[in-house]
């Protein structure tokens, strides 16, 4: 069987990244297409041409903190990276897309993968996956300034409600599969669960456990206390605003998957490996930038 050519955008983040490895650990050719490189404002023909003769592309829209309006400019990347595809003729794509991407409203950064998926959809490609994992355990990173300046882990998401949670390399993993596989035998959308549901307090109480924090405690930010600190942390008021659309969806009716839980969609990694392995080690950095 021939050698697969397989294009990656977003190959240094951190689901694109794992893609290429496990793409080469499979005996690909792997096209590695970075943020810069990718996507944002590349000349389309430049984009087609990363494209060209590449058996399969795993697709990603890279987060924008500069974005003035998010979904328009999730518009503007997802059409260049579709139009190039189809002139390109990519026969297989999967998709980094998100849980509640069927949604057409409410959810924030997610409704650009809405449209993205509608977008490709609408192209013919014969082989096509839109995976839809869960909330990214890497998200929580995000909170390691917070823990090590005032000792608390705080974000906008209500303390109690369980949601779904999983780890970037476990995504890039089945991503990659799908890619490399023969024959091709997936469903059009594909969703991810991680290993199960946590809430919020759980998720201190691990961290805490993995950093040397016992008793880690949990506090609920308001909308517009977690608006602030996002535009302290230099985004704009257009990517805030999306965030908090999707974290008060997520605390009146959390993102559920239209999947029952199974060994098809549960992943292996799990809080406790993530929180010790990569949040500790970031924590570590944080820790010592506060002394």
């Amino acid at each position: 069987m021939a050698k697969k050519t397989i294009a990656v955008t977003g190959a240094t983040g951190h689901v694109g990244k794992v893609v290429a490895m496990k793409l080469k650990e499979a005996g690909c050719d792997v096209r590695k297409l970075s943020r810069a490189s990718a996507v944002p404002d590349d000349d389309l023909v430049v984009l087609t041409e990363a494209f060209e003769g590449a058996d399969g592309a795993f697709l990603m829209i890279p987060p924008d903190f500069e974005a003035l309006d998010l979904r328009r400019r999730c518009d503007e990347l997802g059409a260049k990276m579709a139009t190039a595809v189809k002139a390109a003729g990519v026969k297989r794509v999967v998709f980094l897309s998100s849980l509640g991407a069927h949604l057409p409203e409410g959810t924030g950064p997610v409704l650009g993968l809405h449209d993205m998926e509608e977008r490709l959809n609408a192209l013919g490609i014969a082989e096509l996956v839109h995976l839809r994992p869960a909330y990214f355990m890497e998200n929580l990173l995000g909170g390691v300034g917070i823990i090590a300046r005032s000792g608390v882990y705080a974000t906008a998401l209500s303390p109690d409600i369980a949601i779904p949670m999983i780890s970037t390399m476990d995504i890039g993993t089945k991503a990659a599969e799908i890619l490399a596989e023969e024959p091709f035998r997936e469903p059009r959308v594909r969703e991810l669960l991680g290993p199960r549901d946590y809430t919020m307090t759980e998720v201190a109480r691990t961290l805490g456990e993995a950093i040397g924090k016992k008793g880690l405690k949990y506090v609920q930010l308001s909308y517009d206390e977690a608006r602030q600190r996002m535009l302290d942390a230099g985004m704009t008021a257009g990517y805030a605003d999306a965030m908090n659309e999707l974290s008060r969806h997520m605390n009146e009716s959390p993102l559920q998957a239209t999947e029952t839980r199974s060994k098809v969609n549960t992943t292996p990694t799990t809080l406790e490996h993530f929180a010790k392995v990569v949040f500790r080690s970031a924590y570590e950095v944080a820790e010592g930038a506060v002394r």
